[in-house]
């Protein structure tokens, strides 16, 4: 089996009632249209155009949203899961009837730290019945799967009440509903944690999660009087500003240290629009913010592709891209107007790469990686003791 490729995807892109609802504006793209950099260091945001402005609930225009990341190589979406009183919606109805197996898919992310009920001691049946809920809304459509069972996401599981009962409390309510399991990914997890919680796997985190690298801005004392006089921007303070160039290559390397962790591949990113008093995190280039190093993305995608394919096995093999159109942080990689089908032709052609280099370079054990810190040092202990025995 391939390396397959799944992107992040926002759903709230269309005219769904309960959707509008739920996130409180009747036009789902008006966020991007009113938001407006808070200071000259932040980029203008982008916009759709070959897609344009589209409306997900018009089957023609999710068919075409599918079609342009299946032509991209994309093998499914990540959805996420939104809390809505004692069920969950995701907006992924008109993107399903263009899922077909073997070809694309859905995944879906639930946000732990968004979700009350996890986060809070509840009864047994109470916990039953709403993973019963959870489970069910994972049956829209053709899913994602490893090892036969759907793939579940799960943003910040130290949150949750108790991660190791949520684990099997939802793996036996999808046995319940006739799945084979859940196989159950970690995101922004202590790295020694995801492991002893019963995780499968983990992501590596996004870029405001993980700085791979240190910030290109220091303020000074002198850089700080300035900014407190107004001759200088004060982002330069409170925001983190990073090379893309820099960032990307910290994340390509050491990737095995890390454990059993997916690699996590983006363009760009910014993300101010949700933090406008500051605490943003900014990847720029020599082009300047939002400017995006397609080389150095190319290779990104490619080298996350390989390390796939040679570290894990074959249905594990998975490599996550933030994101397909998540406009909000600049991360997307819809042909937009100021990019046109640049970084949508650069995506497509770097995993046309990979998946060539793969082929080429046959089918090989995957390694065993250590699942957690833990494990890491017991194995690197066993190594030792062994070299020991052998009188090296």
């Amino acid at each position: 089996m391939s390396v397959r490729v799944l992107a992040f995807f926002d759903t709230r892109y269309q005219t769904s009632p309960e959707l509008i609802r739920y996130f409180g504006s009747p036009d789902p793209w008006a966020g991007l249209r009113t938001v407006r950099p808070v200071s000259r260091q932040h980029a203008h945001l982008n916009w759709p155009s070959s897609l344009g402005a589209y409306d997900l609930a018009d089957p023609t225009q999710a068919a075409n949203v599918v079609g342009m990341a299946v032509k991209a190589g994309l093998d499914g979406f990540v959805i996420d899961l939104h809390p809505d009183g004692d069920h969950y919606l995701t907006g992924a109805e008109p993107l399903a009837a263009w899922c077909k197996p073997d070809v694309f898919g859905l995944a879906f992310r639930l946000q732990a730290g968004r979700d009350t009920f996890w986060t809070a001691p509840a009864s047994k049946e109470l916990q039953q019945h709403r993973a019963a809920r959870l489970v069910k809304a994972l049956a829209i459509a053709t899913p994602i799967t490893a090892g036969g069972s759907p793939v579940l996401i799960v943003d910040q599981p130290d949150k949750l009440a108790d991660p190791a009962q949520f684990l099997a409390i939802l793996r036996d309510e999808a046995r319940n509903a006739g799945l084979p399991g859940l196989y159950m990914i970690a995101n922004r997890a202590v790295a020694a944690e995801f492991g002893r919680y019963g995780f499968d796997a983990a992501i590596d985190p996004g870029p405001d999660e993980w700085a791979s690298c240190k910030p290109q801005n220091k303020p000074s004392g002198l850089n700080i009087l300035e900014i407190e006089a107004g001759l200088r921007d004060s982002v330069e303070m409170t925001d983190k500003f990073f090379s893309y160039s820099l960032f990307a290559v910290s994340r390509m390397i050491n990737r095995e240290a890390r454990g059993k962790v997916f690699p996590r591949v983006f363009p760009a990113y910014q993300n101010w629009p949700s933090h406008t008093t500051g605490g943003a995190t900014v990847l720029m280039d020599r082009d300047g913010p939002g400017s995006v190093d397609r080389y150095i993305y190319g290779l990104f995608v490619e080298n996350a592709i390989t390390f796939a394919h040679e570290n894990f096995a074959p249905d594990e093999r998975f490599v996550f891209l933030e994101s397909w159109n998540h406009w909000l942080d600049g991360s997307q990689i819809e042909p937009s107007v100021l990019d046109g089908d640049l970084i949508y032709n650069a995506t497509r052609n770097a995993i046309d790469k990979g998946r060539y280099m793969t082929r080429t370079r046959g089918e090989r054990p995957a390694r065993q990686l250590p699942s957690s810190v833990h494990d890491m040092i017991s194995q690197i202990c066993d190594a030792a003791a062994a070299a020991g025995g052998s009188g090296r």
